[in-house]
């Protein structure tokens, strides 16, 4: 979920080749390259002892077993490239695979004790600056010389994905302004800093990067979040195999001490469904037993509810809103509108006290097979579509994903299905995008959602066993 605070400062450096031009951009700062890269292999060396004890070993053991016996072989699977595969080796100076901390950022943790990886990051942690004015920020915007013409829509779409549902705005950078947030192309990776700088600061975009999922995660960074596997509490809900890790990155999964943890999450639970979870196709993660079914849910297509509440929270979006609304259903008042509360999936209307005008309703009275699709092979860019299975009041559904599509994916970040069987829908589902071995799912009241979503010209369907239990 949303491991977050705002982190540090920014004026990022332009990363052309894998690492060299960061590294000399920190020489020239007159920081040593050494002793940082001393620091990181200190706090990987932190992640391996914190996993490497015989419980956590035996604890890792059984969930490959369980992971193999449920998920499909890799052979059979098409790749889907994430941020840590894509950066490669750039990970390796990189701060949770895809953030760059600037040179002041690497002097404030120069200057604390090298044995105490988790101070380092408490001191980080405050040296954070956010977007202004607070509850209405505005993110001036540019894009390096050179940037292709036809990769702008996809950065405009995603600045507008969360301008539909928060209070963050975006406006042309002018050359009065100082802090701003530059595009650039001629990078080695998929990258960004956390929070404002105050200067001139760059999002790293290289081909692969170039989607709206990817791109509004690391806006996400640029607004003031970190990954949510580096939450406090995240050992609660997942564990991390150190040997599937790239040698040299394990500091990239390390967990922020206590103190930065309760100050980050802004009372928002862990949520291993987040947009803001980050791993690799191997995998790094696995979920503990108690939520092996969200296994395969990880890196979210798009941000969630508690996603979207995170950003809404750190920028007081709602503190100006004269007219309280009486939201409805687990809706909140919405950090875009005052006029109108922003919904859990499932929901719509100013209140969130009707179900949305274009769901597909399937009323299911007894056994029934279902079949969801989306998707024309047609690029239309990012599409969804919402069915909601009812059944008789005081019953539960029962579902059992018999297929899922015509090809069988590593990642369900671009295409899938996602089950919710929760009431309380806040909380991301259950995701499929390759035949799997999971047992079926079942409701918690006599309502399932069933979300199918497919990007650019993807196209998607699966088969649903239903019945009542």
């Amino acid at each position: 979920m949303l491991s977050l605070l705002i982190l540090f400062l920014l004026s990022t450096p332009i990363i052309g080749s894998p690492l060299g031009d960061y590294e000399k951009e920190l020489n020239k700062e007159g920081l040593n390259v050494e002793n940082i890269h001393k620091l990181l292999k200190e706090e990987s060396k932190e992640v391996e002892e914190e996993f490497g004890n015989e419980d956590s070993k035996a604890e890792i053991e059984k969930l490959r077993s369980l992971y193999a016996s449920t998920c499909p072989a890799n052979g059979t699977l098409r790749p889907v490239k994430t941020e840590l595969e894509i950066n490669g080796e750039l990970a390796k100076d990189l701060f949770e695979g895809d953030i760059v901390l600037t040179p002041e950022q690497w002097k404030v943790a120069l200057d604390k004790d090298p044995e105490n990886p988790m101070q380092r990051r408490q001191a980080l942690s405050q040296s954070i600056q956010l977007w202004q004015p607070m509850g209405a920020p505005v993110i001036p915007f540019t894009f390096e010389p050179g940037f292709p013409a036809d990769k702008k829509q996809i950065i405009i779409d995603s600045q507008r994905f969360w301008e539909q549902r928060t209070c963050v705005r975006f406006r042309p950078a002018t050359s009065a302004d100082r802090a701003v947030v530059s595009y650039n192309h001629n990078s080695a990776g998929c990258s960004s800093s956390v929070g404002m700088s105050g200067t001139k600061q760059t999002i790293n975009l290289a081909p692969g990067c170039f989607s709206v999922t990817v791109v509004a995660h690391e806006l996400s960074h640029a607004f003031g979040t970190l990954h949510v596997q580096s939450r406090s509490d995240r050992d609660n809900y997942i564990i991390v195999d150190t040997a599937n890790i790239q040698k040299g990155t394990e500091h990239n999964f390390m967990r922020d001490p206590p103190y930065y943890g309760t100050l980050s999450t802004y009372g928002i639970p862990y949520e291993i469904g987040s947009i803001f979870s980050i791993d690799t196709n191997r995998p790094t993660i696995y979920t503990k037993p108690a939520y092996s079914q969200y296994q395969y849910s990880m890196e979210a297509p798009r941000a969630t509810f508690y996603d979207t509440l995170l950003i809404n929270k750190m920028y007081k979006c709602t503190d100006k809103c004269q007219n309280r609304l009486a939201c409805q259903n687990n809706g909140v008042q919405d950090g875009a509108d005052c006029n109108k509360c922003f919904c859990p999936r499932g929901w719509s209307g100013q209140l969130c006290d009707r179900r949305p005008a274009d769901a597909q309703i399937v009323n299911l009275s007894g056994s029934q097979n279902l079949r969801v699709e989306i998707g024309d092979g047609v690029d239309r860019g990012f599409r969804e579509k919402l069915y909601i299975i009812q059944a008789p009041a005081g019953k539960r559904i029962e579902a059992t994903v018999t297929r899922v599509g015509d090809y069988q994916w590593s990642m369900c970040r671009s295409i899938g299905m996602e089950i919710v069987a929760s009431k309380d829908t806040r909380v991301a589902g259950f995701r499929f995008c390759a035949n799997s071995r999971i047992k079926p799912i079942v409701t918690d009241s006599n309502t399932m959602l069933v979300w199918v979503y497919v990007d650019n010209a993807y196209k998607f369907n699966a088969d649903l066993s239903l019945r009542i239990g």
